[in-house]
């Protein structure tokens, strides 16, 4: 029997074996579970949207893909005709649409997102609570929740080893605070206190990458395909996401840094009781002040004792928390798949938000 297809829509100028969930999807092709292809309209644009958009039906008009698979939209100005168009031509599949960002404040869900929510039979997301209900107000389907997961990019990462070390902290994100002033970004203004105690910790070697940090320790940023590298650098990492008032939200950072196998101090958001805790090398801190004091304790704790926790969270995101288990989770039921470890997918199943 022929494995069920799915269409991926990428949202990235650049495709190749590193694109977002491009790995996993080949992954569980190789298992024999489906069939994969990924176009990304985006990739053309230059060549502008109404070319972009001829160019994509004849690449896809044979295909009667079991679902279609929608990242973000992106830059891509979809409109809800371009939609309709694109689904008509593939035979009315149905819709996974996978939102991995946050939105919120000055931050608006753009209308391309919007185009594809309308047509959507599965919407997950990455954060509860107000965006649940954004989403919910363009989408007849029920919102459910998906985490942020390990990109499959870095498991080429070696195992981590104690004398990568060079720095006692490696702090990883962007500043959101200049000159006395400070974007109204949530969660940023908190990022820069906790960067500021960091700083005031007597002896630590601290290295902070980012845009537009300033002072001791700056680095700049690192980039994307480095992020495990740089994190190693330390022996213990820290971050604080931005929206931390949305339940169950966290950026990709929290698996990244936990993959590094370095234990890893960040913010507490609400609804988080299921990820692994400070035996699995992970400090959630419900202020940056708790931060601050968490850091400043495990800097005082042996290396080896340091490095037993990473790796034992480095383990739990390489055996259970990757894009491979997370398309398990939002194509289950719409094609046959077996189902992700249940520590801690079990927990995912029920719509939070439902139709």
């Amino acid at each position: 029997m022929t494995p069920p297809l799915v269409l991926q829509v990428a949202n990235e100028r650049v495709l190749g074996p590193s694109s977002r969930f491009v790995r996993a999807f080949g992954l569980l092709a190789s298992d024999g579970l489906l069939r994969h292809t990924v176009v990304s309209p985006l990739a053309v644009l230059g060549e502008g949207r109404e070319t972009a958009l001829r160019r994509l039906h004849a690449e896809v008009g044979e295909l009667r893909p079991a679902a279609v698979f929608v990242q973000s939209p992106g830059a891509f100005p979809w409109t809800d005709e371009d939609v309709r168009a694109l689904l008509s031509l593939l035979g009315d599949p149905p819709v996974v649409f996978w939102e991995g960002d946050a939105w919120g404040g000055r931050k608006q869900l753009t209308p391309a997102s919007q185009a594809w929510l309308g047509a959507a039979d599965r919407v997950h997301s990455v954060a509860l609570g107000p965006q649940a209900a954004l989403l919910r107000r363009h989408s007849r389907a029920s919102v459910r929740y998906v985490p942020h997961v390990l990109p499959l990019s870095f498991d080429d990462t070696p195992v981590p080893s104690p004398g990568e070390a060079v720095d006692d902290v490696v702090a990883m994100g962007n500043c959101y605070v200049r000159f006395g002033c400070w974007e109204r970004v949530e969660g940023g203004l908190d990022r820069a206190r906790m960067v500021r105690g960091l700083r005031r910790l007597p002896g630590c070697r601290l290295s902070v990458y980012g845009a537009r940090w300033r002072g001791r320790g700056a680095r700049g940023p690192a980039p994307f395909p480095r992020q495990v590298d740089v994190l190693r650098q330390g022996r213990i990492t820290a971050g604080w996401d931005h929206f931390s008032g949305y339940p169950r939200y966290f950026s990709d950072r929290l698996p990244i840094a936990l993959y590094a196998g370095r234990p890893h101090v960040t913010s507490r958001q609400p609804g988080l009781e299921w990820l692994p805790g400070p035996g699995t090398g992970l400090h959630l801190c419900a202020t940056p002040g708790a931060a601050v004091s968490a850091v400043q304790r495990l800097l005082a704790t042996a290396d080896d004792e340091l490095h037993a926790a990473g790796l034992r969270g480095h383990a739990w995101v390489r055996d259970r928390f990757t894009d491979r288990e997370a398309l398990l989770h939002m194509l289950g039921g719409l094609v046959a798949l077996p189902l992700p470890p249940a520590d801690p997918w079990q927990a995912f199943v029920r719509p939070v938000v439902p139709a």
